[in-house]
């Protein structure tokens, strides 16, 4: 067999491979909850909403959770003494994500715990054997591959937001409440990295990262309700901010749907 159709097949085998990922011309969204919250029945529409953003991304703020409610009837007060529910939000993550990460490893661990990092992948082996290991003509159609395929490679870009909804009772209330907080980042990767033809990877992305929980027993007229949401963006060549503010928006009508 000549080089040339060698190097054709290598080329489309490299361009087609992890297709699911690339040439999204319509940007795909995607959401999910960690747990399903339930608000006990109630005549009462008075709520204090405070949204944080924690992370690095300054378009990934819920500022439109409160008149999102006042429009489902509900009456927002500036004291959360007065509100027969408190709902707190924070964006604890809002950036790219690694190929490969999925809603389910976004929402690992739930309310608090550590974001996970997804599987990573690429195309040939990282630090030591690389194309080189390739004979002659597959070689350069891999080169051509890579290109093409980051030329037409899709971004994803993810958005987890934790909340926290605080309710009024009648009746007393002992609750068990359990909250988890990351120790430390993880350890920097120092060996190397094996990454598939498939595109798993073999490192763990979060290899020496903690966490504690910590248990906490409430007794009173509150019941406290904790998840995790988790949203996705997909597209090729999108536009951060424009991604950024659909998450936002979806991410808005599912925690004002609680209500």
């Amino acid at each position: 067999m000549s080089r040339i159709p060698v190097l054709f097949i290598a080329v489309i085998l490299l361009i087609t491979t992890g297709c699911a990922n690339h040439l999204t011309i319509k940007r795909q969204l995607s959401s999910q909850a960690s747990n399903t919250v339930f608000l006990q029945p109630t005549k009462e529409k008075t709520i204090y909403v405070e949204v944080r953003n924690a992370s690095d991304n300054p378009h990934a703020l819920l500022s439109d959770l409160p008149s999102r409610l006042t429009q489902k009837g509900y009456t927002v007060v500036q004291d959360p003494d007065q509100a027969h529910f408190v709902l707190q939000a924070t964006t604890v993550f809002a950036a790219k994500a690694k190929p490969g990460t999925t809603l389910d490893s976004l929402l690992a661990g739930g309310f608090g715990s550590v974001i996970g990092g997804g599987l990573g992948t690429a195309i040939a082996v990282s630090r030591g054997a690389g194309f080189g290991m390739i004979p002659g003509g597959a070689a350069a159609g891999a080169v051509v591959g890579f290109v093409g395929s980051k030329a037409t490679e899709d971004t994803q870009l993810s958005l987890v937001t934790d909340i926290q909804i605080t309710e009024r009772t009648k009746e007393q209330v002992e609750q068990v409440v359990s909250s988890q907080i990351a120790q430390g980042g993880g350890l920097p990767n120092q060996g190397k990295s094996i990454t598939l033809f498939s595109g798993q990877s073999l490192n763990a992305p979060n290899a020496g990262s903690m966490t504690e929980t910590i248990q906490e027993v409430h007794r009173g007229n509150t019941r406290i309700h904790k998840a995790r949401y988790a949203a996705m963006a997909q597209e090729m060549w999108m536009s951060e901010k424009e991604a950024s503010e659909d998450l936002v928006k979806r991410l808005t009508d599912s925690i004002s749907g609680l209500f």
